[in-house]
């Protein structure tokens, strides 16, 4: 998938292998966008719920604080993702509209069908927004639908991370109980990530790539 990375001759076959494994089974058709989310510890840990899944590409529209990246909580996990940051929701969603893309809001509202009666066919953007205000107008604008989980407990919400590792599944068994295939990532953009991951995968990368090509 790489092209002639001299790194790749440095690492073991195993890890290599599972490396091009990995990439081969990403999931491109599916993503999220994380709208102005409050806390820190959910964006974590919904990347690492993606990375889990094999959701490659991840949006994120702006969200007060530092939008620390909790390394203990996601494991490492977001080193493997895609992050597209947007500098608001209207140029987010233009994108993903542009590239064929249906958005549906994890929203309650009158026009809100429980996740098991939405139509996820097709390339599909799931949005999470804000925990203490709910979605931004601008999202409730330009969705295509809305989503909610069904509950039969006392509780009224879940937690932000749980409710999108719920849609994810869900809309990942919607596609295979339909027969409809999963759009993998295109060689040309996997050759590239490739190169970064095996980077990320040897210590002092940017030196021993030096080194490796004085010998060359």
């Amino acid at each position: 998938m790489s092209d002639n990375n001299p790194l790749e001759t440095i690492i073991l076959p195993e890890r290599l292998e599972r490396l091009k494994e990995v990439l081969a089974n990403r999931v491109v058709s599916v993503t999220l966008v994380l709208e102005n989310l409050h806390k820190d510890l959910n964006i974590s840990a919904i990347l690492r719920t993606c990375e889990f899944f094999g959701i490659q590409d991840i949006h994120v529209v702006p969200q007060p604080g530092e939008g620390k990246i909790f390394r203990t909580l996601t494991q490492g996990s977001h080193k493997w993702l895609t992050i597209h940051r947007h500098e608001d929701v209207s140029t987010c969603l233009n994108v993903l509209k542009e590239k064929g893309f249906k958005v549906f809001a994890g929203a309650f509202g009158e026009d809100a069908l429980p996740l098991d009666q939405t139509d996820f066919s097709g390339r599909v953007a799931l949005v999470f927004s804000n925990e203490l205000e709910g979605a931004n107008p601008e999202v409730l604008d330009q969705v295509d639908g809305f989503f909610v989980i069904p509950m039969s407990g006392f509780s009224q919400s879940l937690n932000v991370s749980v409710a999108a590792g719920i849609a994810i599944h869900h809309v990942l068994r919607y596609k295979m109980e339909k027969g409809e295939a999963l759009e993998r990532i295109p060689s040309d953009e996997a050759g590239r990530i490739m190169g970064e991951w095996v980077k990320k995968s040897v210590k002092q990368a940017d030196a021993v790539l030096k080194e490796l090509r004085s010998r060359e």
